[in-house]
C-alpha cells in the first residue's frame, strides 16, 4: 500500500526494523497526531516485559489483542504496550514508508481502537495536554 503523509490515520499498524536499541523488527500502532508528529508508536509485543509486569500502573496499560483479529500478521495473541508515548516526525515516517523501511500491516479493529482510547484517556500516566493532543 502506498501512503501520502495525510493518509496515515489513528489505528494504523506498521512494521519496522529501524529502531534504536532494538535488534529485531517490531509492530507498532499510531494513536494520534499533532501538527508535526505522529504519536503512540505503541509497540506490539508477544509477551509483557518482566519489569512492566511488576509495575501495576504500567501493567494496566498492556492491552491484549487477539491473533484471530489480525491473522495476516500476528502469530500469537499479543499486547499493545500503551504505557509510554513515542513521537515520530510526520516527514520522517513518510520518508521511511517511501523508502519501504516501514510497511503497513493493518488497522486496529474498531473495538480495539475504542478500548485503547478509553484506557489512555483514563490513565494517570498521561498529562491532560497529551490526552487533549493525541487521544481525543
Amino acid at each position: 500500500m502506498d501512503f501520502k503523509d495525510a493518509l496515515i490515520r489513528r489505528g494504523y499498524i506498521f512494521h519496522s526494523c529501524e529502531f534504536e536499541n532494538i535488534e529485531h523488527g517490531k509492530f507498532f500502532v499510531i494513536i494520534g497526531e499533532n501538527k508535526n508528529n505522529y504519536a503512540g508508536y505503541f509497540f506490539i509485543n508477544s509477551n509483557i516485559n518482566t519489569y512492566i509486569s511488576k509495575k501495576s500502573e504500567l501493567f494496566a496499560m498492556q492491552m491484549l489483542i487477539k491473533r484471530s483479529d489480525y491473522p495476516s500478521f500476528l502469530k500469537n495473541d499479543s499486547f499493545i504496550a500503551c504505557h509510554k508515548i513515542s513521537l515520530v516526525a510526520k516527514d520522517k515516517l513518510a520518508e521511511q514508508i517511501r523508502k519501504k523501511t516501514i510497511q503497513y500491516k493493518g488497522y486496529l479493529t474498531k473495538e480495539d481502537e475504542e478500548r485503547l482510547l478509553e484506557n489512555l484517556r483514563k490513565s494517570d500516566l498521561y498529562s491532560n495536554e497529551e490526552k487533549d493532543s493525541f487521544f481525543r
